[in-house]
């Protein structure tokens, strides 16, 4: 999918602002158009280059082949028309099926769709059957980012996914190649690899295999994590002691609450600061938004 538009128009900077309502045909009374498929040769449809899915289990491929010889193909493929030939959207598994089965046509629904809408459908279908491997998810969320330049939230409202869910799956592509093996395999769960995100390289393969050989819980994961990130921070300088009263703890509560992040307040004798913590660059953008919409 190295050719999605490269213009800079608001279109291509917010692909995915209209919705993906704007996806499904509407008839002219506003409701939806009912489904329509073909039956296309197989031998016409090709793989997208490019797709959220990358790994295929053989045996379900097989069992699956053997329940479409017995009952046929239920649910349709999509695809789009390209360079005289059609380009699957959604449905690659069912596909290869049909395939092992010797199946000459496979119905399909035909949409018009650019790349980005393209690999967003097909991302969706596989995010709703849980086809996905953590690292393949990560990767297709990752991509769609960079493609359409959404921020995290809105990309997340899109896919019907809450943000922090969303940032959590990215922030695990910082992991080590090694690790992300390990989880994309199953080694691992998602669980266990963000507990090591915050981790050196070094500590964080350490202790990767010792999750692995001796099966440890994610709360162990955490809790082991946590001992290492705080052995390799510096001892701080004690600081010197800050107000800690009924009218200090309102005020904090007051403006956690109306910046939506943490916030410290130290005071010592009617003077200090303010501290306000955010976790990456969409936090802070909601800070700024709210301090300069006052």
């Amino acid at each position: 999918m190295s050719n999605i538009e490269n213009d800079d128009s608001p279109r291509r900077r917010r692909a995915l602002g209209k919705g993906l309502g704007a996806l499904i045909p509407k008839s002219d009374d506003g409701e939806p158009k009912k489904r329509r498929y073909l039956h296309l040769p197989i031998d016409r449809i090709q793989a997208a280059r490019v797709q959220p899915r990358s790994k295929f289990d053989e045996e379900r491929l097989a069992e699956l082949a053997e329940s479409i010889k017995e009952s046929g193909l239920i649910q349709p493929l999509v695809v789009r028309e390209k360079q005289g030939r059609y380009e699957l959207i959604a449905g690659e598994r069912r596909l290869r099926a049909c395939r092992l089965a010797g199946f000459d046509k496979v119905p399909a629904v035909i949409k018009d769709v650019t790349d980005t809408e393209a690999y967003t459908l097909a991302l969706i279908e596989n995010i709703q059957r849980e086809d996905l491997n953590p690292v393949e998810e990560a990767l297709a969320y990752r991509k769609l980012l960079d493609d359409t330049a959404a921020s995290q939230a809105e990309l997340a409202e899109q896919l019907g996914k809450s943000r922090s869910t969303l940032a959590n799956s990215v922030r695990l592509l910082e992991l080590p190649d090694q690790i992300l093996d390990f989880l994309a395999a199953g080694d691992l769960t998602s669980g266990h690899a963000r507990a090591l995100v915050p981790l050196s390289e070094r500590d964080a393969l350490k202790l990767a295999q010792q999750i692995i050989d001796q099966n440890w819980s994610v709360r162990r994961t955490e809790e082991e994590a946590k001992k290492l990130k705080e052995g390799a921070k510096p001892k701080k300088k004690k600081e010197s002691r800050y107000r800690d009263d009924a009218l200090v703890r309102d005020l904090t509560e007051r403006l956690q609450h109306a910046l939506g992040t943490k916030v410290r307040v130290k005071d010592r004798q009617g003077k200090g600061k303010i501290e306000i913590h955010y976790d990456d660059v969409d936090i802070l953008q909601s800070v700024l938004d709210r301090i300069f919409d006052e």
